[in-house]
């Protein structure tokens, strides 16, 4: 057997073993800590890294696991995800990932989501390009609510044109909603105001 082909079948087995562990957190508490990598030639001529890791103790679990490839034009490709479990009911999950191709364009993603023992919520994914002339576009977004009060944000680029939208709501039920613009060579612009329960204009910071 080859030492390529060899690379090929460990790579395998570490994928069937970070696979089996995302989908089984509860092995990985009973053996308290497992890890393992491994790096070998891939088909477009460059490398790639995989690896993945499951903890488990008295503060929680977690298991992660990803991997890495680049081609011999010059390109990558990254791809990770992670799953947190505290002890006091807590949780997250999420992935990544990006791309960068050859002529010089890219890409980029996440999202994730998560509860709090308290009952709390969060969540958040977003997307973004960049071409090969390096213009960018995308966008993201960001939610939590609580006990304490909710929160949404969200971020799109567009065309040399970033806007920044918040929204704060809190437990008295006082909220905040405010705007922010960066213009490429114009500069930025910011606009907000706070309304009370009954809806009632205040001032920000009351």
């Amino acid at each position: 057997m080859s030492l390529s082909t060899s690379l090929r079948i460990a790579s395998l087995a570490l994928a069937c073993a970070t696979a089996a562990s995302f989908a089984s957190p509860a092995d990985a508490q009973r053996t308290g800590r497992f890890h393992a990598r491994g790096t070998f030639a891939n088909g477009q001529g460059g490398i790639t890294h995989v690896r993945g890791t499951a903890a488990s103790g008295a503060r929680g679990s977690v298991v992660r696991g990803g991997y890495t490839a680049t081609g011999a034009d010059g390109s990558v490709q990254h791809r990770a995800g992670r799953a947190v479990q505290g002890a006091n009911g807590g949780s997250y999950t999420g992935s990544n990932g990006y791309t960068r191709n050859a002529d010089g364009s890219a890409s980029r993603w996440h999202n994730g989501s998560g509860t709090t023992a308290a009952g709390g919520t969060v969540s958040t994914s977003g997307a973004y390009s960049r071409g090969a002339d390096g213009s960018v576009s995308g966008s993201s977004q960001t939610s939590a609510s609580g006990p304490r009060g909710s929160y949404d944000a969200g971020t799109t680029t567009a065309n040399g044109v970033t806007q920044h939208t918040t929204s704060a709501t809190n437990a008295a039920g006082d909220s905040y909603n405010g705007q922010t613009t960066y213009t490429k060579g114009q500069g930025v612009s910011h606009s907000g105001s706070c309304t009370d329960a009954s809806g009632n204009v205040i001032a920000c910071g009351h």
